[in-house]
Formats: C-alpha cells, sequence, structure tokens
C-alpha cells in the first residue's frame, strides 16, 4: 500500500500529511506555478478528494470556457440571425445566456473527462498512470479542436464570408481562436492529471507540465493556424455575397401600379362563380391577362402565411428571404426574435418557454433577410404605398408609407407608436382620422354584402371578415394619392372566412345541412369581395392593376395565380409562371431593373408586345440587403396583443 493510502483513516477521507503529499506531486509537475494552472488548480490546495478537485477544478475550466466563447456565440448568432439582436441591451443579455451556457456545458465536459481519466488511472495501477497522462494530453487536444474548429466556423459567420479577402482581420481572429482553443485545452489536461495524482497516489516518471513548453507551444499554435486557415478556405461559399447596392436607374414607363393581394382564393371556387357571371370585376380582371403560379405553394406554406406572402413580396425562396414561419419565439430580454424552422427548434422553444426563458412572438420585418419589391421601388425613388402586408413591422423609415401589419391594432388602441406606421407624421394623420375610416369600412362591407345572404346566421361572420378587408382597402385610400407610383394592399378576409366556416373551433365535424350552408356562405363571401373592389378599385387611365393570389389554409390546392389589367397588358394573355416571378413582374411594370440574384424574373408574356420592345427587361447584379437597423421605439409594444388577435383568427395556437 503506498503511503498515501496509509495516511486515510478508516473512512476514505485524507489526513493533513496526505494533503502536503498531494502539493509536493503537484508542484513538482509546475501545476501550482503557472498563472492559469493556480487559477484552475486552486481547488487542489484545499480539497481532500479527487472528485472534489475534478468539481471545482471544472467550474473554472467552465468559467473560463463561457467567459471565452460566449460573447464569440453572440456575435455568430447575430449573423445567422438577424432579427435577433436589435440593440446592445439585446447584444448584453444574449452574452449573459450564452456565457452561462458555454460554462455549463464546458464545466460538464472536463469534469466527465477528468473522472473518466481518474477511473482508468485507479483500475490499472501504476503503469496504466503513464498512460492515462498520455490520455489525458489527447482529452486536451480533443478539447483545443472542437474549440478552434468552433471558432473557425463562428469567423466565418461573423466575418459574412470575408475569408482571406480581408488577411489581416482573418489572421487576428484565427490567432485569437488558437490562443483561445489552446488554453481551454491545457486547462484539460491539467485538471485530468491533477485528479490522477490526487486518485492514484502514484507520481508520474516524465515530471513536468504536458506541452507547457514554449516550443510545444509554439508548435501546437502553428499548427492550430494552418488547420484553422484550411478550415476556413473549405467552408468558404463558392461566391461571396455582392454587398454594394448599385444606384437602380429607373425607365419611366408612364404606369401607376395597384397591387391586391388576395389569400384563400381555391381557383376551383372561384372558376364556378365566374362562369356563372357572379364575380365580374375579378372575371374582368383574370379575363384580361392571367398567369398561373405552377411552383406549387408547398403544405407548410400554405399554412403559413408570414412565409408564403414573403417569398411573393421578395421573389426568393424562405431559405433567402428569412422569413421561416408566423410564429416565433422572444428570448426573456431580448427585443430580437428567434424563428422556429424545424422541429427542433420548436423542442427546444417548447422547454424553454416552460423555464420561462423564451415567449411566444410573431414573425417581423426584421428577420427578412431581401428586399421586398415596395422597398426596391421606394430605393429606385418611386413613391409607395404598402399596407398591411406580413412581416412588414417594425416599419422602416426611408420605404415610403408603411402600414404594417400591426397597424390597425395600433389604431385601435391608440397611444405612443411602437413603429407600427412610417412615416411617424402618417401615424398621427391616420390616429385622428381612425373613427371616420372605421365607419367608412363598415358601411363599405355592409353594402358589399347586401341583403342576399343565403344564411343569415353566418352574416356576423362575413361581416366581420370583410370589415377587415375594407379597413385595408380604405387606409390605402387615405394616404395613397393621386402621385403614389405603387400601392400594395394584402386582404386576409376569405382565408379568415374559410377558416373560420371549415375549420370550426371545437374540431367537431359539421352535418351535412350544415356544410352545405358553411359552403354557400364562403361562395357569398366571393360575391361580396368582388363588389368590394369593384366600389373601391377606381382605376386611371394609366393603372395596371395587378391581383396575386394564394389557396390560402384551408384550399386544398397548391396554386397561386397572378392576373394584370391595364393599358400595357397583352389583352387575354395566359402564361405560366413561377410564385417567385410575381416580385420581379411587378417592378418590371413600373421600370425599376431586375436583380440577377433574384430567384424568379418579369412574366414579359403578361405584356404587350408594344411595351416589351420600348421597354426592355435590365439587370443590376444585386438590390443588396434590407438594412435591419435598430428603429427609434419608443411606444408601449403590441406583442401579446398581436398573438391574442391572432390566435382568434385561427393563425396561431
Amino acid at each position: 500500500m503506498t503511503s498515501t493510502g496509509q495516511d486515510r483513516d478508516r473512512n476514505g477521507s485524507h489526513t493533513e500529511a496526505d494533503i502536503d503529499e498531494l502539493r509536493q506531486r503537484l508542484r513538482s509537475l509546475g501545476y501550482l506555478d503557472a498563472g492559469v494552472d493556480r487559477f484552475v488548480l486552486g481547488s487542489a490546495r484545499e480539497t481532500r478528494t479527487p472528485s472534489a478537485i475534478a468539481l471545482l477544478s471544472s467550474l473554472r475550466i467552465g468559467a473560463l470556457g463561457g467567459l471565452l466563447l460566449g460573447p464569440a456565440a453572440v456575435v455568430g448568432l447575430g449573423g445567422r440571425m438577424p432579427g435577433l439582436i436589435t440593440s446592445t441591451q439585446d447584444a448584453i443579455v444574449l452574452a449573459v445566456y450564452l456565457i452561462s451556457f458555454f460554462a455549463i456545458a464546458t464545466s460538464a465536459a472536463a469534469f466527465v473527462a477528468c473522472l473518466a481519466v481518474a477511473w482508468m488511472a485507479r483500475r490499472m495501477g501504476t503503469e496504466m498512470s503513464n498512460r492515462a497522462r498520455r490520455l489525458s494530453v489527447a482529452a486536451g487536444i480533443v478539447v483545443t479542436l472542437i474549440c478552434l474548429v468552433y471558432l473557425t466556423l463562428w469567423w466565418q459567420t461573423a466575418s459574412a464570408g470575408l475569408g482571406w479577402s480581408a488577411p489581416v482581420r482573418t489572421m487576428l481572429a484565427l490567432a485569437v481562436a488558437v490562443g483561445i482553443s489552446l488554453l481551454l485545452g491545457h486547462a484539460v489536461t491539467v485538471t485530468a492529471l491533477a485528479v490522477i495524482v490526487a486518485s492514484s497516489g502514484h507520481s508520474l516518471q516524465v515530471p513536468g507540465v504536458p506541452g507547457s513548453s514554449w516550443g510545444t507551444s509554439l508548435a501546437a499554435g502553428a499548427l492550430g493556424f494552418v488547420g484553422a486557415a484550411v478550415l476556413l478556405v473549405a467552408t468558404a461559399p463558392a461566391e461571396s455575397s455582392q454587398t454594394h447596392t448599385p444606384a437602380l436607374t429607373v425607365v419611366p414607363s408612364g404606369v401607376r401600379v395597384r397591387v391586391l393581394a388576395i389569400d384563400g382564393l381555391d381557383p376551383a371556387v372561384f372558376e364556378e362563380l365566374r362562369a356563372a357571371k357572379q364575380v365580374p370585376f375579378l372575371s374582368a380582371v383574370f379575363g384580361a391577362a392571367s398567369a398561373s403560379l405552377n411552383l406549387p405553394i408547398t403544405e407548410t406554406d400554405r399554412r403559413d402565411p408570414a412565409r408564403a406572402w414573403t417569398t411573393i413580396a421578395t421573389g426568393q425562396p424562405v431559405e433567402r428571404h428569412g422569413v421561416y414561419g408566423l410564429e416565433t419565439r422572444r428570448v426573456a430580454g431580448v427585443q430580437g426574435r428567434v424563428p422556429l424552422e424545424r422541429t427542433a427548434a420548436r423542442v427546444v422553444s417548447a422547454a424553454t418557454d416552460l423555464l420561462r426563458l423564451t415567449t411566444p412572438s410573431v414573425a417581423s420585418g426584421t428577420e427578412r433577410q431581401e428586399k421586398t419589391f415596395w422597398e426596391v421601388a421606394s430605393e429606385a425613388g418611386l413613391r409607395t404605398v404598402v399596407v398591411n402586408w406580413w412581416a412588414t413591422w417594425p416599419a422602416p423609415t426611408g420605404s415610403g408609407i408603411v402600414i404594417s401589419d400591426r397597424a390597425t391594432l395600433r389604431l385601435e388602441r391608440g397611444g405612443a407608436p411602437d413603429a407600427e406606421i412610417a412615416p411617424a407624421d402618417t401615424y398621427e394623420r391616420l390616429r385622428q382620422r381612425w373613427p371616420a375610416i372605421k365607419a367608412q369600412a363598415a358601411d363599405l362591407a355592409t353594402r358589399a354584402l347586401g341583403s342576399s345572404i343565403a344564411t343569415p346566421e353566418l352574416r356576423p361572420l362575413l361581416q366581420r371578415s370583410l370589415e377587415l378587408d375594407a379597413d385595408q382597402i380604405a387606409l390605402a385610400s387615405e394616404v395613397a394619392g393621386e402621385t403614389t407610383d405603387l400601392v400594395a394592399v394584402y386582404l386576409p378576409g376569405l382565408d379568415i372566412a374559410q377558416h373560420a366556416l371549415l375549420s370550426p373551433a371545437d374540431g367537431q365535424s359539421a352535418s351535412a345541412s350544415a356544410l352545405s350552408q358553411r359552403l354557400q356562405a364562403i361562395r357569398d363571401y366571393y360575391v361580396a369581395l368582388d363588389r368590394l373592389l369593384a366600389l373601391t378599385a377606381v382605376a386611371s387611365p394609366n393603372e395596371v392593376l395587378f391581383v396575386v393570389t394564394a389557396p390560402g389554409r384551408v384550399a386544398g390546392g397548391g396554386e397561386g395565380r397572378l392576373a394584370a389589367r391595364g393599358p400595357i397588358v397583352r389583352d387575354r394573355a395566359v402564361v405560366q409562371g413561377r410564385v417567385t416571378d410575381v416580385s420581379p413582374t411587378i417592378l418590371y411594370a413600373l421600370g425599376v431593373p431586375a436583380s440577377r440574384e433574384t430567384a424568379g424574373a418579369p412574366l414579359l408574356g403578361l405584356f404587350s408586345d408594344a411595351f416589351t420592345t420600348r421597354y426592355p427587361v435590365r439587370h443590376v447584379l444585386t438590390y443588396g440587403r434590407p438594412s435591419n437597423r435598430p428603429l427609434e421605439r419608443q411606444g408601449q409594444p403590441l406583442d401579446q396583443e398581436m398573438i391574442d388577435r391572432l390566435r382568434s383568427l385561427g393563425y396561431v395556437r
């Protein structure tokens, strides 16, 4: 039995002589001389058991890991999720969370590694002590490599793919990454060895802290730097993103554009009513020129309007524009949002909701990574108005008049605005006029419904949905003038009415007669919506009207449609298109060049030969990225009120 074992009392604890011997062995290895080692192994001076040494030292390693890795993770998250960090306060709160997370994770990993090495040393005796020494060095190397890979990929994300195009910055970043990685790896190595010494009672044959010499450290640092450089090159994007936004030269086409976005239009129901001549206004628009958007909107898009309509507005798929869904999460204390793009994210969010670390929220414009057609038009110098489109809150300044998807809620609640409407003076004007606008919208809805509704008991539901559409149309009329070049209005009423009628809240199937009444009520709504548009869409001689539709949450098909009517439209044109073609087609009609980055292209078949000959398609390399800069927000946020409203309309559970 060793002297260490002889000094133990019958309960297995260590005597003062045992602790003195442990200290001497640690000093002989150089552990209590180096500054970092003294910090990490400070517990070895007073602690009597190997497990306690492992635990306390691992906690100190965790503190180092949290402080070194947490801030880097904040920058990386900001690069991957533009809508998450909106202020310095957000960055600080997230740093606290991530420092805590990395501290716990690093502590746990170090503790498990130390105990595993110590257990093997006790099992194998003196011979294994030397092997365990090599194993502890290997454990440190593994930790070093993991940290180096993480920090290198973090730099790739945080630098937006700059890589070796900025050699000084990249070399400095990689040098820091190597230093952090070697430090944490060394801490794990010395802690594992200290635990072996305390648990086995055997002295190691080779004195000194492994890897502590300058030659070894420099060689390891150089090797790590080269490996990180190779990894950076291997993970660099094939083509660096174009960040410069060129000036957009508009060739005036002489037309104004109005866009009506109708959610929930089922092509089969519409064609049935069109054949019966019950929807004359929409029939005339679709009869002038139309395109079937035969790139199907996916099932997920169909259930999630924010995702689908952002694709339409940007001309980019969801992987590019970044609005993955209507429901997101807010981290406690942070204004930014985390999208729920995958099942794993939903599971994590559910768990963090229970811990009150996150709360449900709604998709916002800060998550969007591509410009919409109205933002592009506004930056090109055109006068634009957009009303009620998904993911337009917070309304940015400098992008024309934006009446966001939270505007009507703010106008109803009153009070200081929280970026629901831009510019700010537009909110003041609308707030004063809101009672009159609401009365006008209610009157329009009543006139459009008429008195011939086949199912009068369902009239209140149809009235409410139609008033929602009339509100948006009335708001657009209030702010758009004769000099406005582009007006875009999103109308959710049809989708809301269909969802309420065909997806009853109690989940029970309706009887045949009740279902027949509900289907008739849907047809009544199509007719009423057609009348509402006929009452309000008074076209000027130089106006082009685009009507874009999506099937909504209830319709079985996945086809969207784009119809056009106006002086530059080819008569009775019927073409095939894609959902991503809508945005470039609208911009082409306004004389704005197309971006080569956009997934779609203008549908030239909708336009007359004279127009396409006079105005050929022009291109720019890119429209650039939205600034997503933090906005001045002083009013009371309406997050919970927005969730409650969307829940009442069936958008969120």
